[in-house]
């Protein structure tokens, strides 16, 4: 299910392109704090997304996706709201539940 799906115009966009572990949330800020118009996160596999619970950070105004083994698989903040893509990719061997959502401030399609 898609909560929150954002057109994105990539003409004349300065983008942070997808990179192996260089996604984290610090970098795509430091990429916005230089100038980039479009942040992209790693790619996350739909399975480990499933076991995640959404957890509000108030401590760092975040919003976490948590693994059962207390892992911060995915991070977001109202700061980079439509201007990060969330990638993630499918694990053939699972099935999608209808419970998994997105509700995070972000762009593209989950």
């Amino acid at each position: 299910m898609i909560v929150n799906s954002l057109s994105l115009c990539y003409h004349n966009k300065l983008i942070l392109a997808p990179m192996v572990r260089v996604g984290t949330l610090p970098m795509r800020l430091l990429a916005l704090d230089y100038g980039a118009d479009i942040v992209y996160c790693e790619e996350l596999i739909d399975l480990k997304m499933l076991q995640c619970k959404r957890v509000v950070n108030e401590v760092l105004s975040t919003v976490d996706f948590v693994a059962p083994d207390d892992r911060v698989v995915f991070r977001t903040c109202k700061r980079e709201q439509s201007r990060v893509v969330f990638q993630m990719v499918r694990d053939r061997r699972a099935h999608l539940s209808p419970r998994f959502t997105i509700s995070c401030p972000v762009s593209g399609h989950c």
